[in-house]
């Protein structure tokens, strides 16, 4: 029973949680000043006065009957409760500062009173209540319920205008706003029905405890979706990330090198956000005082300005060619400020994604916007020089565009060209590196020299001399960063110490010698290492984006003319030994270690070096000549696929089948035509025969002016470019998995994409997860050393990372399910917003669709009249309803189709095979029927949860003469099925002792264990050895005979197995599988003895585990123990004990499970006669077992 102090905790309550949840003290100060509602009134007069001098009409009279409704609430709360006034203020305050909030902007007014007029249409009339109920405890409870509804009401209004910019996000927040004022509603008007109604306490109680955990529910969902869709967005978008490459830099500063920045008071001054000074800095200097000075600058300073606000950055560098655009830098700038941020995500969310993906101009704005709410901001931009002239001034411009950005502060690297210095001359302060940096390049020489000095055994004279050489080197470089690394690499690069000497006692002028040295030494190698440090020059310069080492690889052994046309590379390439130390490989990728490499090749027109056009046309040869080796040729087994994989044949496959039309693009381009090339229209022509594919499905622009002229000649060849370039270019290809490629594979008129994902997944079949490396046939090692050492590849050919991999498949995974192509399934109502962004899983759509969109069986034929279809029309429509997933539609066919089986059978069966749960839930509700084929289908439909929801139906069905033989289908398809999550959740199935048949067999007792040993009839017997451990051929064979011998073999078989389960062995000794089988009883190795043969950690807690659980470390096979197997001697590092000492302290268990053993042989022979012996037979026989 209530009473009125409980009641008045109860408002003083909810008044403590609504100053939390407010975070505004001096708010909430000003709320409790407004005491009654005369204060409101006074307030509506004067914003209606207000509106009539400026003709405003806005309306206020609409909220009259909220505030009778809160009149009379009041007055009952005054009278029977008697609380202080300021829980009353409560009430009144927030009205009157939300009008006022609102007054000068018509949408924010418009949707305030709206609520507020939902809110008064579900509050009851409390004159009327308050005369039914009296002065009673009940009353009292009901009213402090209705006063927290209110409260809550305010606190999600409240959230909304309490952002820093209510009106930049109104379009895209208000509406999850507006959505939480529905729940709240929904249930003041359940607390408006108890009060007409008989209650309890109890059920105020529950009322209470349902709100809290609705709105509770409504935040998870509500957080969910929306970081759902910018997910979605994100990946659809795909802004560059430069986390990784500033990792990169930060790892690799030189100790103390940095100092003098960090005490530079411009930076300083920069970095204060209080301070006045220009809020545009500018890092630039000399060519080379620029890679190895200012792009180090500039991580040190997102390191510095990260520990003080949120900091936007951007790496942009020459080896991106032409995609580094400003729009993707924009776009990079954009989803970090988001990252975090979940208004900024739903406002983007809410934005056009046309625009996000393709409008420089209106990515800009948005970023501007969201910069103006997002509070203080730094944005360091490094390597703006290493842009093309025109994005970059494009990017430039949109960043001085931020000047009114009050809170944000842009920081810009770069050389001084003309270009740059013109927009930021007048506009940045600015630091002269190479003025500045002749203490951080001596920090940087003296790491160097330690670190080599280091790694070889010079002697200490010789050390000493070298150390001399290289003193002046810091003041010879005059500030250029570059030229000290490039002197320090050469000189690491000599063998002789008479070599050192030579080259540092005359060291290069500058930096222009110190690359003309580095070409005199690549003239001076052989004619063949000679053409192939050229070609590798060419290619890192012209390539159209950058080649991988092991692609580089193949393509040089292709381009030296082999004998082979997917060559197997048999040795590395040494990058740096044949090319000089101008160039470097980082990430697997060779580059220039500068793009000042770059400039001196063609500003000095090489004669002795490659043209562009020249290496274009021996990459682009290099690449048809690769198609066409026969290795992408469908006939190829999967076997021979495999020895190709390992073999490394598929190295340059990614780069050639994504670049091959743009290289071929680039020679037309340089003739006009393939005149000048015939060669290369050999081998297209070539490769329109051995690659064309003869179940292409589309249509071929052939307007497309992709190639020139060559249009009239070759029409084949013509065919086969603009169809795969318009295959490319598919908007849908975000979609396209290697897991699902029937659906897309034929929409290319090569055979290129069916290979590709045919050799996806022979290759993720070859790699194993690091912890199965024990095994005897382990491929890792080598597909390192032809594929690079991230093994795990995105499975979506438009990702990135289905080239560039992951170190680890739980990484891959992760980014594929979570992270970003994580929502394959669809929503089938087109106007649902789930049709486009999908779920993670086929589950979480069926629950959405049975949750949201799931309509009652129909009463009414108003869509589909009874008589507009014949049978046969009827089943061509639901064929078609049930291939598209329209399960709406099926549900508006149930009246016509409920008498037709022969026309739901066939759409039955497509379901099941789809995996679609809400279709065959929906289809099996009208026919009456059991077809022996939707068996296999449920099977083959790899959705384990429409295969537990058919265990189910059968469990509960009525029809128990048929169970027997449907269990029997069932367990042979299941042992048979190839997938692992189908077999799972029928093993999961078959052990759970609840999911037993007692309700469809009253003489059945015990888990299905018992059932699968004396009942089933295994017709998949000779499939069955390849199945779980659970059905090895040893327990198969015992199971017809006894329960204790399958369940002892099962559990060896258990124990035999790379990952034994522990789960499942506890399960099987709560059966009662004997722990020490098969000892005493027949001859073989007990679980412990195999298990403790294993070397893994996995083997090693099995091992710890069947100790504890009593096994015994004494039994022998074969004069050999368990303690003398491998496993043993690794417990101590996987488990952190001896053999000895887990022997020892597990002493106990064994004792207590004989003592245990020995009390149940006495009472079950105690008395038996001939009746309960059969029933007894399995316990004695374990009984004996355990005592023998």
């Amino acid at each position: 029973m209530a009473n009125p102090n409980a009641s008045q905790q109860a408002f003083e309550k909810a008044k403590t949680t609504f100053k939390k949840h407010l975070k505004d003290e001096k708010l909430f100060e000003d709320l409790l000043k407004i005491t009654s509602i005369e204060r409101v009134y006074e307030a509506i007069e004067h914003l209606q006065a207000k509106q009539d001098s400026e003709r405003r009409i806005r309306r206020l009279h609409k909220i009259s009957s909220f505030l009778n409704k809160l009149s009379a609430y009041a007055s009952a709360v005054d009278t029977f409760v008697q609380v202080k006034p300021e829980i009353m203020a409560l009430v009144w305050g927030p009205i009157q500062v939300l009008l006022v909030w609102t007054d000068n902007v018509t949408k924010f007014a418009d949707a305030v009173v709206a609520a507020m007029e939902q809110i008064s249409d579900a509050l009851p009339h409390f004159v009327d209540i308050t005369k039914i109920f009296g002065n009673n405890d009940m009353l009292r409870d009901k009213l402090a319920l209705f006063y927290q509804d209110i409260l809550e009401f305010y606190t999600v209004v409240f959230d909304f205008f309490n952002m820093s910019r209510p009106r930049i996000f109104f379009e895209s927040v208000w509406p999850k706003q507006k959505a939480k004022i529905d729940v709240l509603v929904s249930h003041i008007e359940r607390h408006t029905a108890l009060m007409r109604n008989e209650v309890s306490f109890r059920h105020i109680q529950e009322e209470h405890e349902a709100r809290v955990k609705a709105l509770a529910h409504f935040d998870g969902q509500t957080s969910s979706q929306e970081l759902q869709k910018f997910q979605a967005l994100q990946s659809r978008v795909a802004p560059q990330a430069y986390n990784d490459r500033l990792d990169y830099l930060l790892n690799r500063l030189s100790e103390g090198s940095m100092k003098w920045l960090m005490r530079d008071k411009t930076l300083l001054e920069w970095l204060d956000m209080t301070s006045s000074a220009a809020r545009y800095l500018w890092f630039h200097g000399i060519p080379g005082a620029g890679k190895f000075c200012k792009t180090y600058l500039s991580a040190s300073t997102v390191k510095e300005a990260r520990k003080h606000h949120q900091t936007l950055f951007a790496f942009p560098s020459h080896t991106s060619g032409s995609s580094t655009t400003a729009k993707s830098i924009l776009q990079s700038l954009l989803f970090q400020l988001a990252f975090n941020a979940k208004d900024i995500q739903s406002a983007l969310v809410g934005s056009d994604e046309w625009d996000l993906v393709s409008n420089a101009n209106k990515v800009s704005e948005i970023l501007k916007t969201m910069l103006k709410v997002g509070g203080p901001t730094y944005i360091i931009i490094d390597g703006l020089d290493e842009m093309e002239a025109f994005e970059r001034g494009i990017l430039l411009q949109k960043l001085l565009e931020l000047d009114d950005c009050t809170e944000t502060r842009v920081l810009v690297s770069s050389r001084p060209e003309d270009d740059i210095e013109k927009m930021l001359k007048t506009n940045a302060a600015s630091i002269t590196v190479n003025e500045e940096n002749s203490a951080s390049i001596q920090a940087y020489v003296n790491q160097r020299i330690r670190d080599w000095m280091g790694n070889t055994d010079f002697v200490q004279e010789a050390q000493e001399q070298i150390r001399h050489l290289l003193a002046p080197l810091a003041a010879n470089a005059n500030g250029m960063f570059l030229y000290a690394r490039i002197v320090l690499d050469t000189a690491e690069g000599l063998t002789s110490l008479e070599e050192i000497e030579r080259e540092l006692r005359a060291p290069p002028k500058d930096l222009d010698e110190a690359y003309s040295r580095i070409f005199a030494r690549i003239n001076d190698l052989s004619p063949p290492l000679q053409r192939k440090a050229k070609m590798i020059y060419s290619w890192i310069g012209c390539a159209p984006i950058p080649m991988t080492q092991h692609e580089m690889e193949q393509a040089l052994e292709i381009a030296s003319g082999s004998n082979d046309a997917a060559p197997i590379v048999m040795a590395s390439v040494n990058f740096v030994r044949i090319c000089g130390v101008a160039v470097e490989v980082v990430d697997e990728r060779p580059c220039f270690v500068h793009f000042t490499v770059s400039e001196y090749i063609v500003g000095r027109k090489l004669t002795d070096f490659m043209s562009k056009a020249e290496a274009n046309y021996i990459l682009a040869k290099s690449t048809l000549i690769y198609l066409c080796s026969g290795i992408f040729d469908q006939e190829l087994s999967d076997k021979q696929l495999d020895e190709n994989i390992l073999a490394g044949r598929y190295r340059l496959h990614w780069f050639a089948f994504t670049q091959w039309i743009a290289l071929t693009k680039s020679c037309i381009e340089e003739s006009k035509d393939l005149s000048a090339y015939p060669d290369l229209r050999e081998l297209l022509c070539r490769l329109v025969v051995d690659l064309s594919n003869s179940d292409f499905e589309g249509e071929v622009d052939l307007e497309d002016t992709i190639l020139g002229d060559i249009e009239s000649g070759w029409p084949d060849i013509v065919h086969m470019v603009c169809g795969v370039s318009q295959f490319r270019q598919d908007d849908s290809q975000a979609d396209w998995d290697y897991t699902n490629r029937n659906e897309w594979v034929n929409k290319d008129p090569s055979t290129m994409s069916t290979m590709w994902a045919r050799i996806y997944q022979r290759f993720r079949a070859l790699v194993c997860d690091k912890i199965e490396h024990q095994k005897s046939i382990c491929h890792c090692v080598m597909l390192k050393r032809h594929y690079g050492t991230r093994l795990f590849k995105c499975s979506f050919p438009s990702c990135s990372l289905s080239r560039q991999g992951f170190d680890t498949r739980k990484a891959c995974d992760t980014h594929v399910k979570r992270e970003n192509h994580g929502r394959p399934w669809k929503c089938t109502v087109p106007d649902c917003e789930f049709a486009v962004i999908g779920f993670s899983s086929r589950w979480d759509a069926d629950s959405h669709w049975q949750t949201h969109h799931r309509i009652s069986k129909p009463t009414s034929t108003h869509h589909v009249p009874q008589d507009e279809f014949s049978p046969d029309e009827l089943q061509v429509l639901l064929f078609e309803f049930t291939k598209a997933g329209n399960v709406d539609g099926i549900q508006r066919l149930g009246p016509q189709i409920a008498s037709h089986d022969e026309v739901v059978k066939p759409a039955v069966l497509l379901a099941a095979r789809m995996g679609s749960l809400p279709m065959v839930e929906v289809l099996t509700e009208y026919p009456n029927f059991r077809d022996a084929r939707f068996y296999p289908a449920v099977m083959k439909s790899d959705n384990p949860n429409l295969l537990l929801w058919f265990l189910k139906k059968l469990l509960d069905s009525e029809r128990n003469g048929s169970i027997r033989a449907q269990y029997n289908w069932l367990a042979g398809e299941a042992v048979a099925t190839s997938s692992p999550d189908m077999y799972a959740a029928w093993e999961d199935f078959f052990l759970d002792p609840e999911r037993g048949l007692k309700a469809a067999y009253p003489y059945h007792s015990g888990s299905m264990l018992d059932y699968w040993g004396n009942k089933i009839s295994f017709r998949e017997m000779k499939k069955i050895p390849r199945r779980s451990v659970l059905f090895s051929s040893w327990a198969l064979n015992a199971a017809k005979k006894n329960t204790l011998v399958f369940l002892g073999y099962t559990l060896v078989g258990l124990a035999l197995s790379p990952k034994p389960s522990i789960t499942l062995a506890a399960e099987l000794l709560r059966l009662g599988a004997p722990i020490d089988f098969p000892n005493k009883m027949l001859t073989g190795m007990t679980a412990l003895h195999y298990a403790v043969r294993g070397t893994s950690e996995q083997a090693a807690k099995f091992v710890r585990f069947l100790l504890e659980q009593g096994a015994d470390p004494e039994y022998e096979y074969n004069r050999k123990k368990p303690a003398n197997e491998p496993g043993a001697r690794l417990l101590q590092k996987w488990v952190g004990e001896t053999w000895d000492e887990l022997v020892k302290r597990t002493e106990g268990a064994r004792l207590e499970k004989k003592r245990q053993y020995e009390g149940t042989y006495e009472d079950t022979y105690r008395c038996l006669d001939e009746e309960e012996e059969e029933q007894n037979k399995t316990k004695r026989l374990r009984l004996a077992y355990i005592l023998n």
